[in-house]
């Protein structure tokens, strides 16, 4: 589906010159709802210091859809979710007068990440650490940015790698000044990050992932973290970034998850259950102590291969040496060896994505 595009209201109004409008998708998930929080704390701040007005038009979960009119005094419309979401939204965002529009994806889901060609279309950019638009296949990985560059209009995603760690802006400026990049090694999951430095701290691998899950670390299903995909996607988008046309199946995901447990299961009775393979974790992390060793979910590019999986990792090196939930992103290249450029701080929970969201709001809004 192609939105129709509203010439008319193409261009905003003078009178509206520093306003942002933005649509939120996912709002009542765990990082949009500290994303409206936080947006709703700092609003008068930042319009005071940066001069720009963000404005929410609406948002969206699975069930509901929600159009608001900053102008009419916050009058809303709400309705179902159907199948002409995107013109809609398209349609009501161009109604309102206002300098740039933003579409802010805030959901894991792969539909969503399929309308960002509708937002560029009609000349609304996107902000996201909805992964799935920059995992897929190389072909529409391509279009995208094709589409941002023909309609001029601002894509941040520096969220989908990192939370609200700069990674993704200075592996972009590194490839464009002509460096090549030979190697990267990180810790890209800050829930794997997590219950893997509790396990070598000596937690049992069952009461890890719950007190991860119980801090929000994780997905809504602690299995989404287990299977890896998702480092596997980041591993992925660093790649390209990095100018590598690669594909997500030539990646090497280990995953995490039991094979005799179900990943369907409930979270609770999900959990319950994992407490059946503690021993296995608690003897893998101690015959890593033995030998100074510990253990860490790695993802490694050669410039050859690309894998996600355990590893282990010597006590004193920096990935031993991470605090729980903690990133590190180390990289290679023609100008960084033999000492890596190496970017880290805390990569997990709701509230840190929701900050980079943020940020990423702005500099798309300036």
């Amino acid at each position: 589906m192609h939105a129709v595009v509203e010439s008319s209201l193409q261009t905003p109004d003078p009178a509206q010159p520093d306003r942002t409008l933005l649509f939120i998708a996912g709002h009542s998930g765990h990082v949009g709802s500290a994303l409206l929080a936080q947006l709703a704390a700092q609003r008068r701040r930042l319009q005071n210091e940066t001069g720009i007005e963000l404005c929410l038009a609406g948002n969206a979960n699975r069930s509901e859809l929600m159009l608001t009119d900053p102008d009419r005094h916050g009058d809303t419309h709400l309705a179902s979710r159907s199948e002409h979401d995107w013109a809609q939204i398209i349609r009501h965002l161009q109604r309102i007068p206002a300098r740039s529009r933003l579409f802010v994806d805030c959901t894991a889901d792969a539909s969503v990440a399929g309308s960002y060609g509708d937002f560029f279309e009609a000349g609304i950019g996107v902000v996201t650490p909805n992964k799935l638009a920059n995992s897929g296949t190389h072909v529409d990985w391509l279009a995208l940015r094709r589409q941002t560059h023909e309609h001029d209009v601002a894509y941040r995603y520096e969220t989908t790698v990192g939370a609200a760690l700069p990674v993704l802006g200075p592996l972009a400026d590194l490839t464009r000044r002509g460096d090549r990049v030979q190697r990267i090694e990180a810790v890209l999951s800050g829930t794997l990050s997590f219950i893997f430095q509790r396990i070598n701290n000596g937690v049992a691998f069952s009461d890890a992932v719950r007190e991860a899950y119980t801090r929000g670390y994780t997905e809504p299903h602690p299995a989404s973290d287990l299977a890896g995909s998702d480092c596997g996607r980041k591993l992925l988008i660093l790649m390209r970034e990095a100018g590598f046309d690669w594909e997500p199946e030539r990646i090497r995901v280990e995953s995490l998850l039991p094979t005799d447990l179900d990943p369907t299961l409930d979270p609770e009775r999900f959990m319950a259950a994992l407490t059946e393979h503690d021993a296995e974790w608690t003897q893998r992390a101690e015959a890593a102590r033995k030998r100074s060793l510990r253990l860490a979910y790695l993802a490694r590019f050669d410039g050859r291969n690309a894998m996600v999986g355990v590893t282990h990792v010597t006590a004193g090196e920096p990935f031993a040496l991470l605090e729980p939930g903690e990133n590190l992103v180390r990289i290679w290249s023609g100008h960084y060896d033999p000492v890596p450029l190496s970017i880290a701080g805390p990569g997990a929970g709701p509230a840190l994505t929701a900050a980079g969201v943020l940020s990423d709001i702005l500099r798309a809004s300036g």
